[in-house]
């Protein structure tokens, strides 16, 4: 094979959790996978896990693979790779330079995860049906005229009705390329998010952590309501293992400090760790980073919601009373701009 050949071959295989930090929980390219729906734990390739065929493959105007992303990726985590190294041999606090490139690793670690991406697409599949039911058939007429020769039928309304209804018969799905460039936009929310943070540095001697399929893990504030989510902006800390005997804690903004070690902070590291996961974790395999931790169940769903779509089925369109609800809600001030997550 020619030189240019491999050079158009594109990168199928793609990692979720860069090699970078699977390395620092593995035995050479060895490492123990523990899944979560009760399989058996085992030693596995690092090259082997958390791999999803063309996660991050744009497609181009001619509709080929293209890996400018898998490309950016790859040299961001090069350049992480060195800082990881740096603070594992004892550099800390992180000057400036450092301290911006391991800030955007974890900003990309929190926004490639595949719990992003179906978390989009459930949302976005949610309000998709909600505005096809509250849009009802006269929504479903105009569409079909918009391309139609001939009249449309009412039974030709009520047939597609019958389909776009049956809210559970289908899934909407996000194109990988709007994945892409939300991707990127939330990486660049989350690294202004986590370079205002006050980060500190826990070490480990004696004790060793896990790392899950989704490494960065957010805490919730005591203070929050049950029902809330939580977010880069209003987590209480940020978690984030960087080594099997290192962890890096995101607090509220202020200066870098060290926090001391000890047996409960690594069995609540842990914990936490764990129940990040979705599918499945890993860890070194002369450790046991799991005693005393409770594994949470698969997780194959990111959204709950109270009210399906179901709910707002309006058959003959919304009433005339909704309308002039609804076009009656004031606008917005001129000055009003969208919040910051509290970062100056």
């Amino acid at each position: 094979m020619s030189k240019s050949s491999k050079k158009q071959k594109s990168k199928r295989r793609h990692h979720t959790v860069p090699r970078l930090l699977l390395r620092r929980f593995a035995d050479g390219e060895q490492i123990m996978r523990v899944p979560l729906d009760g399989g058996e734990r085992r030693l596995v390739g690092v090259a082997d896990v958390t791999v999803h065929r063309d996660f991050y493959s744009m497609r181009d105007e001619n509709g080929q693979l293209d890996d400018t992303v898998e490309d950016l990726l790859s040299k961001l985590e090069d350049k992480a790779a060195r800082v990881i190294r740096k603070v594992v041999d004892g550099l800390w606090p992180l000057p400036i330079e450092e301290r911006a490139v391991l800030a955007e690793c974890i900003a990309a670690q929190h926004a490639r995860i595949p719990a992003v991406r179906t978390a989009s697409n459930e949302i976005g599949d949610h309000l998709g049906k909600i505005m096809i039911a509250m849009g009802g058939k006269p929504e479903i007429r105009r569409h079909l005229e918009e391309g139609a020769t001939e009249p449309v039928t009412d039974e030709e309304v009520d047939a597609v009705w019958a389909e776009v209804t049956d809210f559970d018969g289908y899934y909407a799905e996000m194109p990988v390329n709007d994945h892409m460039v939300s991707m990127g936009q939330s990486m660049a929310t989350a690294y202004e998010v986590f370079m205002a943070r006050s980060w500190g540095l826990m070490r480990f001697e004696r004790h060793t952590l896990l790392i899950p399929d989704h490494p960065v893990t957010l805490v919730r504030d005591d203070d929050m309501p049950p029902w809330s989510g939580v977010g880069i902006a209003n987590a209480a800390a940020v978690l984030v293992p960087i080594d099997r005997r290192v962890a890096i804690i995101m607090r509220e903004p202020g200066p870098d400090v060290s926090y001391p070690a000890s047996t409960k902070a690594a069995r609540e590291l842990n914990q936490r760790f764990a129940w990040n996961a979705r599918k499945e974790l890993f860890h070194h395999p002369d450790d046991n980073p799991l005693d005393g931790v409770k594994l949470p169940p698969v997780r194959d769903r990111e959204m709950q919601v109270s009210q399906g779509p179901e709910n707002f089925l309006m058959p003959d369109g919304p009433s005339e009373t909704f309308k002039r609800v609804m076009s009656d809600m004031p606008e917005p001030p001129p000055e009003a701009r969208p919040p910051r997550f509290g970062v100056k």
